[in-house]
């Protein structure tokens, strides 16, 4: 398999081609330097033969996009950062890091109150001053610095971060880039920075970027592929991904293709022998040979967040835990540490199971049940599972969304598999009285009503709703209120809309008259995400009574 040969990035040689993409996690410290538990973190996920760092700020004035972000800034960060290095290559994987000045993308509060910097005063957060050319020579200095460090911290390699709007996008892209002088091409500045970086540090150096920023006035892949072509000769490879500032970036929900740019690939892979990673929404075997038809790496994000094992289980034919796309708990980062729906030991990698042996049953074969029954059975308790109906999955089996319920369903398919696996025994259509545990939610999402040949109002941001939507359409004049997408991850809101307009469904801002009306706004609600977290802990502290 393709997948899993080796490769080379100049002269570094990666184990198999799957790559663990940049991803924000507020799991460093305060300070900027990994912690322990963001240290387990990539160890955990070191099948893949290649670790790229979240975003790493290069200065502590005006760099910084998000708190607890990696940064380079200080000579006093090496040893932290060269802990890291070695934790990973005792792996047998490579680790790069990303290096970021985020530009116009940051606020105030984030930059110790310093003003945001960009190419052009087109403010997206804060208002933001436009860069002099001191201003210019100063960032580039901080990048040589932070490379510099890099390499003294067992680096094996630097990636720019020239992708989803920060700053050297905002210097490439048209659409942010309105300068009047010599930067007003903005490949200049990149040619400026690499070259500077070149001269100081002898590790491979590449660049991501965003192969389209879904914007006819931002990068194009014809204008990419450009770009690409005139610095080549300055970098050892291109990592394309996707997405500026807008809904569409990525993180594609399940509305969106999967793999998702490998078209847009191709009009880079054209010009260029450098060797191409290709991000986005990658998670069965079956995408990444997609993406390997046009790219020499498959790099991903959001599915080895899920499952962290899945080159193993990729090479011994294990049931994969899939990456339902959901935009939930990892997009959560303005106050979060990094979080997954579907794998509740994202962010907890620092524990370890306890032993344990005897029979433990269980009531609820929905997922907060699947979850306890797998962690059991792995700590070594022979489990029984008690299901009233007649088949897993709970309340993911009254999906309405038919994009939904594509993505979730895997998830029901893995559980099966993987429970089969472990010897857990499943009884359907059994209700049990007496149990060790009741793994039922205490809240459930509402249930199903059939409508036919009425105006409904749907004011209501439940998941539930918004899936029943697809349904009532069918038999009913529907209309919805904007609070139907609050809560939701920009992309995955944004599709759901054009969703909803292509099928004919009424977006007001204002109430209309109607015979079925649902208010029923809320700041937090059932789902997925609280029920598999909650199944993991009942199985990770559970001791058996005798």
């Amino acid at each position: 398999m393709r997948l899993l040969e080796p490769f080379y990035i100049r002269d570094v040689e990666l184990k198999n081609r799957v790559v663990m993409s940049p991803m924000i996690t507020n799991l460093g410290a305060p300070e900027g330097y990994p912690t322990e538990e963001h240290i387990r973190y990539f160890v955990r996920r070191a099948s893949a033969g290649l670790l790229i760092t979240e975003y790493t700020y290069v200065n502590k004035v005006d760099a910084r996009g998000s708190p607890n972000q990696l940064g380079l800034y200080d000579d006093e960060l090496i040893p932290k950062f060269a802990r890291l290095t070695e934790a990973v290559h005792n792996m047998d994987s490579k680790i790069f890091v990303q290096l970021v000045h985020v530009g116009r993308k940051t606020r105030r509060s984030l930059i110790w109150n310093n003003d945001p910097i960009a190419p052009s005063n087109i403010p997206l957060l804060d208002p933001v001053r436009e860069m002099t050319e001191d201003d210019i020579n100063r960032v580039i200095m901080d990048f040589v610095k932070a490379s510099e460090r890099a390499e003294k911290s067992g680096f094996d390699g630097i990636e720019l971060h020239g992708a989803h709007g920060y700053l050297i996008a905002q210097f490439l892209s048209p659409a942010t880039n309105k300068r009047e002088d010599k930067y007003k091409d903005g490949v200049i500045f990149l040619e400026e920075l690499l070259k500077e970086i070149r001269r100081v540090v002898s590790i491979p150096v590449g660049m991501r970027i965003s192969v389209t920023e879904f914007d006819p006035q931002g990068l194009t892949p014809e204008l990419v592929a450009k770009i690409v072509k005139r610095v080549e000769n300055l970098l050892d490879y291109i990592h394309l991904s996707a997405g500026r500032d807008g809904p569409l970036g990525g993180s594609s929900s399940f509305y969106y293709k999967r793999p998702s740019y490998v078209d847009e690939a191709k009009v880079v892979r054209k010009v260029t022998n450098l060797p191409l990673l290709l991000v986005g929404s990658v998670s069965t075997v079956e995408d990444a040979e997609k993406v390997l038809e046009v790219a020499d790496a498959v790099v991903l994000g959001r599915q080895i967040l899920a499952d962290p094992d899945w080159v193993i289980k990729v090479k011994n034919n294990l049931p994969i835990r899939p990456c339902i796309r959901c935009n939930q708990l990892c997009r959560l980062l303005s106050t979060r540490e990094v979080r997954c729906d579907v794998n509740p030991e994202l962010g907890w990698e620092i524990l370890n199971l306890e032993k344990g042996e005897g029979e433990v049953r269980i009531v609820g074969g929905g997922v907060m049940g699947l979850e306890t029954a797998r962690v059991l059975a792995l700590r070594g308790f022979e489990v029984k599972i008690y299901e009233k109906k007649d088949k897993i999955g709970g309340q993911l089996n009254e999906i309405r969304d038919p994009w939904k319920r594509e993505e979730f369903s895997r998830l029901i398919d893995y559980y099966e598999k993987e429970l089969k696996r472990l010897g857990v025994k499943i009884y359907l259509s059994t209700e049990e009285r007496k149990a060790d545990i009741f793994a039922l939610p205490k809240e459930r999402q509402p249930e199903f009503k059939e409508y036919k040949g009425m105006r409904i109002l749907v004011n209501s941001n439940l998941y539930a709703y918004q899936d029943y939507v697809f349904e009532w359409l069918k038999h009913n004049e529907v209309y919805i209120t904007e609070n139907v997408f609050k809560g939701l991850d920009r992309n995955r809101s944004y599709l759901l809309q054009q969703k909803y307009k292509e099928l004919g469904v009424n977006i007001v801002k204002e109430n209309v008259k109607a015979d079925i009306v649902i208010n029923d706004v809320r700041r937090n609600q059932p789902s997925i995400g609280q029920s598999i977290a909650r199944g993991y802990w009942l199985g990770m502290t559970f001791k058996l009574k005798y």
